[in-house]
């Protein structure tokens, strides 16, 4: 039995967190030093959708659970399925895909969770590719997020994990080609004025609302599922079947926040 933490490690500018105009990006910065003070205390500053996370239906849902109001043993020693749907950069997940695997796997109990291994979040491929980690990462296509969405909600299941670093359509609409795409320098991170300005002219019509084109499959995945995004090291697991932890920030009020998952793998008993 070994247990294996699938979270991506949070470090300055760290890419998921960093590249939408909503993004405050990861920072560490020393208010007492060993040197000066005789001891080491550092200011930490980052966006709620940091890094290794869960999401929850909040985010679209006023009337829906918030981070400190969450069942937490729901979240602990999770019986879960791997399923592998391997993909590379911009690679789409499709209702094929869920149809493929997901729905004829015969390890997917009722009620599992189920983690989505593409092979994203693998060797350390956040800090080789820097930003485009973020920016180029596969996702759900609309028709898959449909699908997976049917397939969890028939078998009673209520929490997916995936190590894609973002699970929508990733702003091809709107928020990639009008700011992502842009240079570093030239899109500074919320709370800048110039991604002030642009987020006061991305309009319901162009994010979640009226057809969400940017971010329409998120919003299908917040409404049947609390997704968990950004696992790394997913590739360590060698059980078709393991035990999965999820305990994220206990933050009042949060939609939903960075969180830490441990999985328990024992491959020997998933036979």
């Amino acid at each position: 039995m070994t247990t294996i933490n699938l979270t991506l490690p949070l470090y300055p500018f760290m890419p998921v967190g960093n590249v939408w105009a909503w993004d405050s990006p990861f920072q560490l910065t020393p208010a007492l030093t060993h040197e000066r003070h005789g001891l080491a205390t550092h200011r930490m500053s980052f966006h709620s959708e940091a890094g290794t996370r869960l999401m929850l239906g909040a985010c679209y849902d006023d009337d829906a659970p918030r981070i400190h109001e969450l069942d937490y043993s729901t979240l602990v020693n999770r019986e879960t399925v791997v399923i592998d749907v391997p993909k590379g950069a911009g690679g789409e997940i499709t209702a094929d895909d869920i149809d493929r695997t997901l729905a004829k796997d015969p390890d997917y109990r009722d009620g599992d969770a189920v983690l989505l291994r593409t092979g994203w979040g693998d060797e350390e491929r956040y800090r080789t590719l820097g930003d485009e980690y973020a920016s180029t990462t596969p996702h759900f296509a609309l028709d898959g997020a449909r699908r997976l969405a049917e397939v969890m909600t028939e078998r009673g299941s209520d929490l997916m994990l995936t190590d894609c670093a973002y699970i929508g359509n990733t702003g091809e609409a709107y928020m990639f080609p009008e700011w992502a795409s842009r240079a570093p320098w030239d899109r500074p991170p919320f709370p800048s004025q110039q991604a002030r300005i642009y987020m006061r002219h991305y309009t319901p019509a162009r994010g979640a609302g009226g057809g969400a084109p940017d971010w329409a499959s998120s919003v299908v995945l917040h409404g049947a599922m609390s997704p968990v995004a950004a696992l790394a090291n997913c590739g360590a697991l060698r059980g078709k079947r393991v035990r999965v932890t999820v305990l994220p920030l206990f933050l009042a009020g949060a939609e939903g926040a960075p969180c830490t998952v441990l999985a328990i793998d024992d491959e020997e008993a998933a036979r």
